[in-house]
């Protein structure tokens, strides 16, 4: 590459196995010399699903880009290896039970205090402390938990879980953003520490803004908890050749919409402007309708002619229409990869594109080899030179951050940042406030805003205007980073382009995120999270093989997890600019990529076999019983999952061992594979007599990965979210107290996430004009009285 890698140096050994696994390959991505140990026989994620002729490309897509060494710790050689490779290492990712590693004299912190340089990071499902602490899981119990299935689906059916292990790659990115965090702090200090990440509380601060929604809600009526997958805000309608999915978040969408439908006399009502009004009558008239004028059109027709309108629709696409799009060959998102033993295929090349380059796959996965008592030779020199001044504990202090932003994902990389340290400046025009400020009513700061935007000033200004884009240009001067997530050339429009930016500040780093990439025929396009999920095929993928229509799902991804990246690449930049190398110009991540690369493996396997990857639905290759079980209620479910014999029996006894359980057909993980519906039958008789936590700790009791399908009402109560302090109480103005999502991390240096209430529009213009940009007070009067600036109230 002729970009520099930002991570070259960095030092990982990387432990994680089947959960988190990605974070050693985003870091490898960006550079870092990551050593991937296993056990003898190989880690559990090669036994993963799906394969192709015996490899697992589940362990394939998670490990390209990293070297591999097989060490026997249960050995006093394998144990003397691995400790040896992490006195040359920066960071140790690990993901065995709390107490695992201790038995075997490792136990991470001992570790981290022996060798005091270290990061250590610890993956667990629900962290190192707490009640749930000594629980087991799988990636689809972890979707219940965290109540991203809460999201999937509609009442007539049950839930439906994520495919792939959407949880575990998700924390693989927050796990990612932590290490360097801590790292960044080690090079403030000269110390590491321990980090302690919990796939629950990651999962939980993904999914969407429903914690502060409940919580604001409750105080003064009822909260409604309805499993609607969104389909009255984002419904998925049938056309021609399959699906799309149309969004009406705001009155402008809806009315642009409703114009081009004109010939549908039935719509053409003020009477819809209001969402309430429209999901009222859903059924009954708006349904019909879109029915009626999607019918005769292909679902690029409807989406090319939609968006070309200014309305958020995109097409749903099965694996084989993601392969073969043409934006995702405009935008290179698939490179042939060599997969190692002569197989190759077409793999997501990366999440990651700097300064033109794609930053992502470079080398095969490592092979699985003999154990070994002896440690690699590091590829590369450690990066222990590097340094920052920052605050201790406060690894971004120093950074200003400007951040244009709508709704979710670039706000998210901002507040991220701010929570250690940096000063994050949302830079907004007035005339056109984000999307959650409109959602917002008169206080323009609503559950969804607030939970974005803690912890940042608000500088209103009317940066559509030349004088307004002067100041911002001026504003640039001063800041380190930029981040935006406008849509693709409005602010080239105005003059504030990368390319004008930079011509402000060269050292600037500009990270820019947008529906469909910068390049390409759909660039133009727009849309929200749920818009962004079925052009790379996860909405397809999301539901049940027989269900006549795809079944909706709101989980507001991917605009957090494109938050975390965001981060992820400041934190890269500025641990390369520390030790001296070139920082990048221009960081791109195209939000329907994102989804395309946690898919990686499904796409590999459609590209290998085509027409073979189809929506599974609750069942998994891995065990049976596998799904999610009604329990006792309106609307209680639990996931159980049963990977092995031991885990069945344990399941038996829970039930009390009931004579159906002695059949035959139940000895044998085969037996059970081959009778599932009959199964899940006999499995939901017994669920619906207890209550959804009732059936998590009995089982949980017994070594059964279960877990409760929680809804956000869940949360405030819950024992394991209490006890590690996941739940904040902040006391915002324009609405009072609300609560809003706690960590997904703790540490032994890092202090707690800084938190305070997200701005008002304009509530720290004028501080920032006097103390930034250095007006004095009659200018910014002037600017104020001009319309140039706007201060709150």
């Amino acid at each position: 590459m002729s970009v520099p890698l930002p991570l070259q140096g960095l030092r990982v050994v990387d432990m994680a196995d089947e959960k988190a696994e990605l974070c050693g390959r985003l870091l490898a991505d960006l550079g870092a010399d990551v050593v991937r140990v296993e056990p003898p026989g190989g880690a559990v994620s090669r036994t993963l699903p799906p394969f192709h002729d015996g490899t697992s490309l589940a362990f394939a897509v998670r490990n390209t880009n990293k070297r591999g060494v097989t060490l026997d710790l249960t050995a006093a050689g394998g144990r003397g290896a691995l400790l040896a490779l992490l006195e040359g290492a920066d960071v140790w990712v690990e993901t065995s039970r709390p107490g695992e590693l201790a038995a075997r004299d490792l136990d991470p912190r001992d570790v981290a205090a022996r060798v005091p340089h270290l990061v250590v990071v610890s993956v667990t499902d629900f962290g190192q402390t707490g009640p749930y602490r000594g629980y087991v899981a799988t990636d689809a119990v972890m979707q219940g938990m965290a109540w991203m299935l809460f999201r999937a689906g509609v009442p007539d059916l049950p839930p439906v879980l994520a495919p792939g292990p959407i949880a575990y790659d998700t924390v693989g990115v927050t796990a990612a953003f932590a290490a360097l965090t801590a790292y960044l702090d080690r090079c403030a200090t000269g110390r590491g520490q321990h980090v302690d990440v919990s796939v629950m509380e990651a999962l939980l601060q993904t999914t969407d803004w429903a914690l502060a929604s409940y919580s604001l809600i409750r105080q003064f009526g009822t909260y409604r908890e309805v499993r609607d997958g969104g389909g009255k805000v984002y419904p998925i309608v049938p056309c021609a050749d399959g699906f799309v999915r149309p969004a009406m978040v705001t009155t402008a969408e809806w009315r642009k919409l409703r114009d081009w439908m004109s010939d549908l006399a039935v719509l053409q009502t003020d009477d819809f402007d209001q969402s309430a009004v429209r999901i009222e009558v859903y059924e009954e008239v708006i349904e019909p309708a879109f029915v009626e004028f999607f019918a005769d059109k292909t679902m690029l027709e409807a989406s090319i002619e939609g968006q070309l309108r200014g309305i958020p629709i995109t097409p749903m696409f099965r694996p084989a229409d993601v392969l073969d799009a043409e934006q995702f060959d405009a935008l290179g998102s698939f490179v042939d990869a060599d997969l190692g033993e002569g197989r190759r295929g077409r793999l997501a090349s990366g999440f990651y594109v700097v300064d033109g380059e794609r930053m992502g796959y470079r080398a095969s996965p490592p092979v699985c080899t003999a154990p070994s008592d002896s440690a690699p030779a590091w590829c590369a020199p450690s990066s222990t030179a590097a340094r920052v001044r920052a605050e201790p504990g406060m690894p971004y202090s120093g950074l200003r951050v400007l951040e244009f932003g709508q709704a979710g994902a670039a706000p998210e990389m901002g507040r991220l940042l701010a929570e250690y340290g940096a000063d994050v400046i949302r830079v907004e025009s007035p005339s056109r406030p984000d999307v959650f400020r409109q959602l917002g009513a008169a206080t323009g700061v609503g559950p969804p805003f607030c939970s974005s935007n803690r912890s940042t000033r608000s500088f209103a200004v009317e940066f559509t205007e030349p004088e307004g884009a002067a100041l911002v240009l001026e504003l640039a001067r001063h800041a380190h980073v930029v981040v935006e997530n406008l849509s693709f050339g409005a602010l080239e429009r105005i003059g504030l382009g990368a390319a004008d930016l930079h011509a402000a500040n060269p050292e600037l780093l500009v990270i820019s995120s947008q529906t469909m990439g910068r390049r390409g025929p759909w660039s133009h396009w727009r849309g929200y999270g749920s818009n962004t999920q079925l052009p790379s095929g996860l909405s397809y993928l999301w539901s049940f093989p027989d269900a006549p229509v795809p079944v909706p799902q709101n989980v507001a991804f991917p605009d957090h997890l494109v938050g975390r990246l965001g981060a992820l690449a400041v934190a890269a930049d500025v641990i390369a600019r520390a030790r001296g190398l070139a920082g990048a110009r221009h960081v791109e991540l195209a939000q329907a990529e994102m989804a395309l690369n946690l898919l990686a493996d499904l796409l590999l396997e459609e590209s290998l076999s085509p027409g073979s990857v189809r929506p599974q639905g609750n069942r998994s290759a891995r065990g049976a019983p596998w799904g999610v079980y009604p329990c006792a209620g309106e609307q209680r479910w639990c996931v159980i999952t049963c990977r092995s014999d031991a885990e069945w029996s344990g399941l038996v006894d829970a039930m009390g061992e009931p004579e159906w359980t002695s059949a035959d057909a139940w000895r044998t993980a085969a037996g059970r594979l081959a009778h599932q519906d009959e199964l899940d039958r006999h499995v939901a008789a017994w669920t619906t007599q207890h209550t959804d936590r009732e059936v998590m700790v009995l089982l949980q009791a017994r070594g059964v990965p279960a877990g409760m399908m929680m809804y956000p009402s869940d949360q405030p109560d819950d024992p394991q979210l209490r006890e590690r302090g996941y739940l904040l109480d902040v006391d915002q103005p324009g609405l009072g107290s609300i609560l809003l999502e706690g960590p997904a991390f703790h540490a032994t240096r890092l202090p707690a996430p800084r938190t305070f209430p997200a701005p008002l529009l304009g509530q720290h213009t004028r501080d920032i004009a006097v103390e930034v940009l250095g007006l004095p007070d009659r200018d910014v009067d002037e600017l104020v009285a001009a319309g140039t600036l706007e201060v709150a109230g």
